[in-house]
Formats: structure tokens, C-alpha cells, sequence
């Protein structure tokens, strides 16, 4: 019977299609697989990179040596190696001078990591893996669990185990220790810390895969540039939450912590001490874990550089007729906006008329200012006469005209009230609150020639403001269209 999740023949038969389009699959499938392994294994294996040109010495050597003689040169092979997927060829400029870098690319290092498995006939089904196994879904099962009594069960169980191992000590006594079980333990854990530096390259890997696209032609437009950008951060967003992301944070900050490191490279010490039966290769690999593992971080570190580059030349090449396109859209949008503002105050009905300013973008990219005339500036004469509330025209749009109405006419309901009362009952003013008011003030009877006096608004900036205005009176009601119908 099969299982509701289990894929459709066709399902299944559409995934492995795609799987046989991989270069990894390729690289099992090649003519020359061996030959391309033993040579890739012997100058690729593990992240290492090679310049392309050493890399081509290198290459011509061994297949002199092996005694082929229907091979390419070495510098063809790269090429090819590079053409089915399987090399990256990335150019170097940081040093003195310019060179292409080469490395493997995942899929062949995930080859490289199935070839050696199956060449040391590695097995996971040991005499101590059962133990292992039981241990390990023991710990699970007491982590996800919600029954009290199993958890509780689980930490008497292993406290009592401790006890008896710590009395022993004390005694004086130590149990010959398992070393066939622990010889097994030990080289599932090499198995995993072997994969464990191919596949921190993932993180990379996908990092480059995501800005790739990127690389296309620059003079799309405006709708294509848009979607690139927009796919561009769906993917980042995936990649922050995926698993690699996740994983590779991890491993980063445990390595980088000096007592866990220190801890487990005594852990490793002690291991390949003790268990001298284990498989040189990982033996190797547990000896040179943190090397190995630093170079892989080391890569990923310069492909987020080389990432980084990318998106700031993607960012770039937006031409100029999409910054045109963007400065004709905003200027659509705004003009709609003062349209229906209009509208808006219009329908409000308010027996004053508010004058509005039209906005509009000239340009839009970096200003250049030049200084024409050297000479200081004529120093600033104090101001005389009244101030001229036309020039503050475009804030009467940034107030609610109808709630101000109600808020004055509420006031004036129980008698004369200051502007500055007006302002307290707003509760946070900004500028355009005290324009407003002063404005519709002036039009009520008797606040000619008022002292001054100083009244607060908050500015866009969040921070208190003050300003000088006249001591203006509310006599009367702010007259509305109703008001004037009756």
C-alpha cells in the first residue's frame, strides 16, 4: 500500500531526469571517470585551489607519469572540466598579478566523497553501531518527549550510571574499555566530519548560485531589472532561512570559540591515540579537521566577497532610462496625490480657502552645488513686517483640516481661547498644525497688532521645536459649508 507522501512514478521519474542532468552524474558517467577522479583527488580534493596554470603543470606531469598518451593537455582538460560543471575558473586579481583560480565545484567533490567511501568499503553496520543507534534515539526521544515520567526515568537512568562509573574511580578500578565499539563510534564520527567539510562549502555554493543571475545582460528593462532585483532578495531571504545558513552560523561560531575548540581538538588527540586501527584517510581527515575546515570558511568568506561585488555592479547598471522611469513615476504619483488632495479639501466642506503647491521632481541622481562668487555673504538684516503664510502653503495638505475644525470650534464653544490653548489640545503639533491655525486665526475679529509669544511643535525629526507667533485669539466658530447653508 502506498504511503500518501510517497511521489508518483511520474513524479519520481520527472526528479531523476533532472538528476541525470547533473554534472555529478556526468562525471560518474565520463569515458575517462577514474583518470578524472585519481587527478582530481590528487590537486582538488577537499577545496584546495590551485592557480590555473600550475594547475596545468601539474596535470601534463601525472598524465606523463600514468603513461597516457590520448589525453589533452593539461590546460584543454581544465577547460573541459570547467565546460561540464565540474571546475570553477574564477579570476584572482588580489595579488600582483591576475590569475584564474581553480577549485572543484560541490558536485564533483561530492563524487569525490562517494569514490572514497566506496573504495574503503565503508560501512556504518558495525558490531557497535546498534549501541550507537539505540544511544542516539535514547537522547532524541528524552529531547522531544512531553511524558514527565520518561524524562525523569531517562535522567535517573544516567545519573545512576555516572554514579557507578565515579565509584569505580574512586575505587581504583577501570573496566577495560570497548575499543571494538569505540573504534566503530570513532569512525562513523570521522565518516561525518569528512562530509562535513565538503559540505560546508554548500553555504557558498548557493550564495553563488543566487547572485549568478545577476550576471546577465544589464540593459533589460525596467519590468526585467525588477524581477531580477525582487528574485534576488526572495533568494536571500530563502537562503537565510535554509538549513546551510543555519548550520554553517553554527559550526562558525563553535569553531571560533577558543574552549570548544581547544576541547575538541584534545578529543581528537586522544582518539587517534588510542584507536590506532583506524583507516589512514580518516585519520587524516580527523588530524586535519580544523585546517581543512578553516580553508573551507576561508573560501566561503571570498565567495560572499566576490558576491557582494556582484550586487553592488547589479545595482550599478540600472540605466539611465530607469532612474527616468522611476523620476516619471514619482512625478505621476504626486501629481495624482495633489489631485485628490484637492478633492479631499474640497469635500470637507471648510468656509476657508487653502491654497496648495504643486511638487514636482526635476532630476534624479546626485546635485552638484559650485560657488560662483567667493566673496562672503552680506550678513543677515532681522526680519520686519509680518511673516508670509503663502510661502507655508504646502502644509495645509499634511493636517486633517475637518478634526482641527471641531478641535477649535469645540474650544471656542465655552468662549475666547488662546492659539497656543488650540496647540495643547492637539496634543503633539507639527509645523504645519501651527501654519494652519495661525493662518485661520488672522481672519478672526480683534487680533491686529498682538504682542508675540512662543509656542512648541514637534518636528519630522521627532525633536521639540519652538517658534515666535503673534497671541492670537479664537472669537468664533471656523465657519464651514453648513454653517454658511443655514
Amino acid at each position: 500500500m502506498e504511503s500518501a507522501e510517497q511521489p508518483t512514478p511520474r513524479q519520481a521519474w520527472e526528479a531523476n531526469r533532472s538528476i541525470q542532468k547533473s554534472a555529478a552524474v556526468r562525471l560518474f558517467a565520463a569515458n575517462n571517470a577514474a583518470l578524472y577522479w585519481t587527478l582530481m583527488e590528487r590537486h582538488l580534493d577537499f577545496g584546495a585551489r590551485l592557480g590555473e596554470t600550475e594547475l596545468a603543470i601539474r596535470l601534463e606531469r601525472d598524465l606523463a607519469e600514468f603513461g597516457i598518451d590520448d589525453q589533452s593537455s593539461g590546460l584543454d582538460l581544465i577547460k573541459s572540466w570547467a565546460k561540464q560543471g565540474w571546475l570553477h575558473r574564477i579570476t584572482d586579481s588580489a595579488g600582483p598579478s591576475t590569475q584564474n583560480l581553480c577549485y572543484l565545484t560541490s558536485e564533483a567533490r561530492s563524487v569525490l566523497d562517494y569514490v572514497r567511501r566506496l573504495r574503503r568499503e565503508d560501512s556504518v553496520a558495525t558490531g557497535g553501531s546498534i549501541n550507537g543507534v539505540a544511544a542516539g534515539l535514547r537522547r532524541v526521544a528524552g529531547r522531544v518527549t512531553d511524558d514527565p515520567r520518561q524524562i525523569r526515568d531517562e535522567i535517573t537512568h544516567q545519573i545512576s550510571e555516572l554514579d557507578a562509573e565515579l565509584a569505580e574511580l574512586d575505587a581504583g578500578l577501570r573496566p577495560d574499555p570497548d575499543l571494538r565499539g569505540a573504534e566503530d563510534e570513532a569512525r562513523a564520527i570521522a565518516y561525518q566530519m569528512e562530509q562535513i567539510i565538503s559540505d560546508i562549502g554548500q553555504y557558498g555554493t548557493m550564495l553563488d548560485r543566487i547572485t549568478t543571475a545577476l550576471l546577465d545582460d544589464p540593459h533589460d528593462s525596467d519590468l526585467a531589472y525588477r524581477d531580477r532585483q525582487r528574485q534576488m532578495f526572495d533568494d536571500y531571504e530563502s537562503l537565510l532561512e535554509s538549513s546551510q545558513s543555519a548550520s554553517y552560523h553554527a559550526f562558525a561560531h563553535m569553531i571560533q570559540d577558543p574552549q570548544q575548540r581547544a576541547r575538541l581538538a584534545a578529543d581528537i588527540s586522544t582518539v587517534t591515540h588510542r584507536l590506532p586501527g583506524i583507516d589512514a584517510g580518516l585519520r587524516s581527515v580527523m588530524d586535519n579537521f580544523f585546517a581543512l575546515v578553516t580553508q573551507q570558511m576561508a573560501e566561503v568568506g571570498k565567495t560572499r566577497q566576490r558576491c557582494a561585488r556582484r550586487i553592488r555592479r547589479f545595482v550599478a547598471t540600472g540605466t539611465l532610462e530607469q532612474s527616468r522611469g522611476v523620476a516619471r513615476q514619482l512625478n505621476d504619483a504626486l501629481a495624482t496625490a495633489n489631485d485628490l488632495l484637492k478633492t479631499s479639501l474640497t469635500d470637507r466642506r471648510l468656509g476657508y480657502e487653502l491654497p496648495l503647491a504643486t511638487p514636482a521632481i526635476t532630476s534624479v541622481g546626485r546635485l552638484a552645488f559650485e560657488i560662483r562668487d567667493p566673496a562672503p555673504p552680506a550678513p543677515v538684516q532681522p526680519a520686519t513686517g509680518g511673516a508670509d503664510l503663502a510661502s507655508f502653503a504646502s502644509l495645509a495638505g499634511q493636517v486633517d483640516t475637518v478634526e482641527l475644525t471641531e478641535v477649535v470650534n469645540s474650544a471656542v464653544a465655552a468662549g475666547p481661547v488662546a492659539l497656543s490653548d488650540v496647540l495643547e489640545r492637539i496634543g503633539e503639533p507639527y509645523l504645519a498644525h501651527v501654519i494652519v491655525l495661525w493662518s485661520w486665526a488672522l481672519k478672526q475679529p480683534g487680533n491686529a497688532d498682538r504682542r508675540p509669544e512662543v509656542v512648541r511643535f514637534r518636528s519630522l525629526e521627532g525633536e521639540d521645536r519652538v517658534i515666535e507667533v503673534p497671541a492670537l485669539t479664537f472669537t468664533e466658530p471656523i465657519p464651514t459649508a453648513e454653517v454658511d447653508a443655514l
